[in-house]
């Protein structure tokens, strides 16, 4: 390959990378400035959830659906709509107080959760096209650009409303105009077909576990770090925090979340996907458990960045074991422990948060350590049940960027 086609190939490399964060980035905003969307439309803390969830609930669930779509098509039109449709949600402040408003944002979360779901699997096989750039290097650019908009989406929403209302969100609203026009004269084009390594792997593995156990092993971590991202937010500005610090908060979280897997990953090398998914899960609830005696404090939010370090480390670590399980095919696998295991953990947030309006933000809180405590030993319990499986070290950090956190 010449050296000007390599250039290129950085050139989209780059490109695609900045769509991936521009995306997630709109995917963390509503969590981080729920308050302000509840006090300028009057909701109770029910329906605003019911807000987070149509973002949530479309952005995953659609994930089961695009995959399967323009397989064969190297122009990346979905990158383009994807990142017009994600956008949505910088539109909030046009609906106006009232119920009819009320049904706008909510479409318009729907609108932006199309948007984020379509942009993925289409990146994806844009880096995939990439083939004078090593995958492990390209892969784990592309997801860590992922990472860091997720992280940060909350922390520039929170600012913006902060100091501006809900109009401030207006000017990201070109953010996407900015990433078209890098697609277009950076010419990236899609790969047009899948290679069947995962499949040939899988085949050639001599013990694999059942997929439906990896995915439950998932879930109750899934559904404590949602409410944890959805929630807290909300329960700073009870506290009497700024919007601000709300989204300083997550982003710390979703600062974790991105250094993390490439620590676990380093040492699922030597000792294997379970056992270091298992750990992940049972010190993510000291983490989380501490955080939510202690959030009066300031200080507090650093225990945060522990929580995301280890939880969605074991979360990643659970789809590189979905990799390889048996049951369900691959594309099959990969949709159900992504928007699968997200999905059900929205419709759970929807039901908690009328719950937290009886009881309180903070008592609902406390008790989502539990949930990663439960995923452990449904962890230990495959630990024991499969052990030739639990000594198997199959994960790289090539293999842990190429997988997704929830684009929530």
């Amino acid at each position: 390959m010449s050296r000007e086609s390599l250039r290129l190939q950085w050139i989209q490399l780059a490109v695609l990378s900045g769509a991936h964060f521009l995306v997630d980035m709109f995917g963390n905003m509503l969590p981080a400035i729920l308050p302000e969307i509840r006090a300028h439309f009057a909701l109770r803390l029910s329906l605003g959830s019911v807000v987070l969830a149509s973002l949530m609930l479309t952005a995953n669930g659609m994930q089961l659906l695009t995959g399967h779509l323009r397989p064969d098509k190297t122009r990346p039109l979905f990158l383009h709509v994807g990142l017009l449709l994600a956008a949505a949600v910088c539109l909030l402040a046009l609906a106006p107080q009232s119920s009819l408003g009320v049904a706008i944002i909510i479409g318009l979360g729907i609108v932006g959760g199309c948007g984020i779901a379509v942009v993925h699997p289409e990146g994806m096989r844009g880096v995939h096209a990439l083939d004078g750039i090593a995958p492990a290097m390209s892969t784990a650019i592309f997801m860590t650009a992922g990472f860091l908009g997720f992280a940060s989406g909350g922390a520039i929403a929170a600012y913006l409303v902060d100091t501006h209302g809900l109009a401030g969100l207006y000017p990201l609203v070109l953010c996407p105009l900015v990433g078209i026009v890098g697609l277009v004269l950076s010419r990236v084009r899609l790969s047009a077909g899948d290679s069947d390594e995962d499949a040939a792997q899988a085949a050639a593995s001599s013990e694999r576990l059942p997929f439906w156990q990896v995915m439950m092993m998932g879930l109750p971590a899934a559904i404590a770090t949602t409410v944890i991202l959805s929630l807290v937010p909300t329960y700073l500005n009870e506290l009497g925090f700024g919007l601000t610090f709300g989204g300083l908060s997550t982003a710390l979280f979703g600062a974790g979340g991105t250094i993390g897997p490439f620590v676990w990953a380093a040492a699922a090398s030597r000792k294997g996907d379970l056992p270091c998914a298992l750990w992940a899960f049972l010190l993510s609830a000291p983490f989380m458990g501490l955080y939510v005696f202690l959030s009066e404090h300031r200080a507090a939010a650093w225990l945060l960045f522990g929580a995301g370090f280890c939880s969605m480390s074991a979360y990643i670590l659970a789809i590189t074991l979905s990799r390889y399980a048996r049951g369900l095919n691959f594309g099959h696998r990969m949709a159900f422990i992504v928007g699968g295991n997200w999905g059900i953990a929205s419709l759970v947030l929807i039901v908690l948060s009328r719950v937290a309006e009886r009881v309180g933000t903070g008592l609902v809180l406390k008790f989502m350590p539990l949930g990663y405590l439960l995923s452990a030993l449904l962890a230990l319990r495959m630990v024991l049940r499969y052990p030739q499986a639990s000594r198997r070290a199959r994960a790289s950090v090539a293999e842990v960027a190429a997988h997704e956190h929830p684009p929530a």
